[in-house]
């Protein structure tokens, strides 16, 4: 059975780009979560010029930010009567109409799906090379009920679609297709295809290693982050997520050499909710070693770095 509808559209907005719709004084203040002044930077544009499509677009994105889909689907919808011929307008209220399928009644889910479907649809129509709006409609396609529209075939020609113009996009979006439709050999073919086209990018050996993962085939995953390592020896987060998977398949030493050192040196821009992971890692290692104490210190400065880390909350509370 196919998830609910509505969760569709987060993985549509995760992908998206922010599109050049916002200026850069505006996009620094959403990015900052400076709501609030970004809204009267914008509103002093729209005074000046009510049709201002850009400014019109970028105030949806700020509640987008914010996380209130009604809002952002006002915004969108006055950017779209403003120019109807952008596809990045058209995408982003898909987008901000998939969100509010969460909070709709299934009687209107229909209408709403056929809503949804049709801005992405005229997207892609104004830019056939937008992956991001054939992404809104591989999530449609592959999550819609049947009786909604859905359809995985659908969802594979888009995804072949976009091949034809970004081949390492092509295989990201068909290899999900693939993994989601249980297809797991076929999901590696793709995934591996992606390494293969990019040998010496970080992306490929990431998507295949987070694959094997999923997989449980954690050997297979610290051995795709070593090929990583020996292309790129500077790659942020390899040693992390090696250490990850070694400490998933049960060998804890090796994980705790491989967590403290990219400890020793993460990435100065390593956001807080990976330092949590490692020192919650560790965490688990000193636990399964029965270092209560050791396992106590790490969680305890896991949730210091990051308080929203449940698992590491859990698993302290486990000690006591």
């Amino acid at each position: 059975m196919r998830p609910h509808l509505a969760s569709f559209a987060l993985l549509a907005i995760a992908a998206a780009r922010l599109d050049a719709q916002c200026n850069a004084s505006s996009q620094k203040l959403i990015d900052d979560k400076k709501y609030d002044e970004a809204r009267g930077e914008l509103d002093a544009a729209l005074k000046k010029n009510p049709s201002d499509d850009a400014a019109l677009h970028c105030m949806g994105m700020v509640y987008v930010a914010m996380d209130k889909a009604p809002d952002a689907i006002e915004w969108f919808e006055k950017a779209v009567k403003a120019n109807d011929k952008s596809s990045a307008h058209h995408l982003w209220l898909g987008n901000a109409l998939g969100e509010q399928a969460s909070h709709t009644n299934k009687l209107k889910l229909p209408f709403l799906a056929r809503r949804i479907k049709s801005e992405f649809d005229k997207a892609v129509e104004l830019d056939p090379k937008s992956w991001e709006a054939r992404h809104g409609l591989i999530q449609f396609y592959s999550q819609a009920p049947g009786v909604m529209g859905g359809s995985m075939d659908k969802a594979k020609e888009q995804a072949r679609e976009i091949g034809t113009f970004d081949a390492i996009r092509g295989h990201l979006e068909m290899a999900a297709l693939l993994e989601k439709d249980k297809d797991v050999a076929g999901a590696e073919r793709e995934f591996n295809a992606v390494v293969v086209a990019a040998p010496d990018s970080a992306l490929g050996y990431n998507s295949l290693g987070n694959f094997y993962r999923r997989q449980k085939r954690y050997a297979d995953a610290v051995s795709t982050y070593e090929k990583l390592l020996h292309a790129k020896p500077d790659a942020p987060n390899a040693h992390l997520l090696i250490g990850w998977n070694l400490k998933l398949g049960g060998e804890n030493d090796r994980a705790e050499r491989e967590i403290k050192q990219w400890l020793s040196a993460p990435p100065k821009d390593a956001p807080p909710q990976n330092l949590s992971a490692a020192h919650q890692w560790l965490g688990d290692i000193y636990g399964a070693q029965s270092k209560k104490d050791a396992a106590r210190a790490e969680y305890q400065l896991a949730l210091q770095i990051n308080p929203k880390n449940a698992e590491a909350k859990k698993a302290l509370d486990g000690l006591k």
